[in-house]
Order: C-alpha cells, then structure tokens, then sequence
C-alpha cells in the first residue's frame, strides 16, 4: 500500500559505520566506512555536498581486516575536495596517519589546516574542539572499529554493533 510503501522510506536505520550519526557533546559526527577507492570518491563526492563548512578527518589503517596495501589513497579524488572550500579543517589518524597527511598534502591541504593525531584519544579530544558542528569522520574498518570502541567507552555510543 502507499502508506507502507512511505513508511518503509521513512525508516532510515544507520547501520554502524555507514553514514552513522553520533552526538559528540555539541558536534554531528559522521562516520563512514571507506575501503576503496570507488567508494572513497562516492563519500567525497557526497560530502562536498553539505552547505556548510565542516571538519574532515579520515583514519586509516592497515590491518588484514583493512587490507594490507593503502596505495588505494592515492585514487581518491581528495584534490576535489580540497578545491570545493567545504572541509574547513582536516585531521588525520591511524596507524597509517603519515600515509593519509602526505597523500591530503599531495591533494592540496596547507599545512596549517591539517593535523595529524596518530591516538585515537587524541582524534577525538581534537574533533570535540573542532570551529565546524558537522564533523566527517572516514575510517577504514578496524580504525573505525578501534574508534567507535573509544566512543562507547566515553559514553557517545552504546557498545557493539
């Protein structure tokens, strides 16, 4: 019937990890799993979307779970992202922390507006003082699993999946 057929649309449940909406005190935090180039330009491209600034971190390990080689990084289109003016600030982490500075610094990020914060304590700490309320956080799996741990463990979400 149309009426299911609207609330089926209506129904819009995050699954952890895709596109899923924290509160982090006053700021929107999204997080969004990338593990791809493709996908990685699919986020991007979406973000670039938003109508206001907002502060960009990505996190990227390279754990077997993550796939051992990130040479993927370099087939994002970050260049775009860094000329659409919207990410107001970029941070970056993970175990590969260096990797994704060097490949956003590649893009175009000036050094002034990227940080590097290898501890995830430390990412969110900076990402709770981020200017921006709307925060994009892309995470490659096992980031983004070590990410939401500390999250629980701070309260901002429940444990588990």
């Amino acid at each position: 019937t149309p009426t299911e057929i609207s609330q089926a649309f209506a129904y819009d449940e995050k699954v952890f990890g895709r596109q899923e909406v924290i509160q982090l005190g006053k700021k929107k935090l999204t997080l969004i799993l990338v593990k791809n180039p493709v996908g990685l330009n699919q986020v991007l491209s979406m973000i670039e979307t938003a109508k206001q600034p907002f502060g960009f971190a990505m996190l990227l390990n390279a754990n077997y779970a993550d796939g051992i080689d990130t040479s993927w990084i370099w087939d994002g289109n970050f260049e775009e992202l860094v000329a659409s003016q919207k990410a107001a600030s970029y941070l970056v982490g993970g175990e590969r922390y260096k990797d994704i500075g060097l490949r956003l610094t590649v893009a175009g990020v000036p050094e002034k507006a990227l940080v590097s914060k290898p501890a995830l304590d430390d990412v969110i700490s900076t990402l709770k003082r981020s200017p921006q309320d709307q925060l994009y956080v892309l995470a490659t799996y096992t980031a983004m699993l070590q990410l939401r741990k500390k999250l629980s463990d701070g309260g901002y979400i429940k444990a588990g999946f």
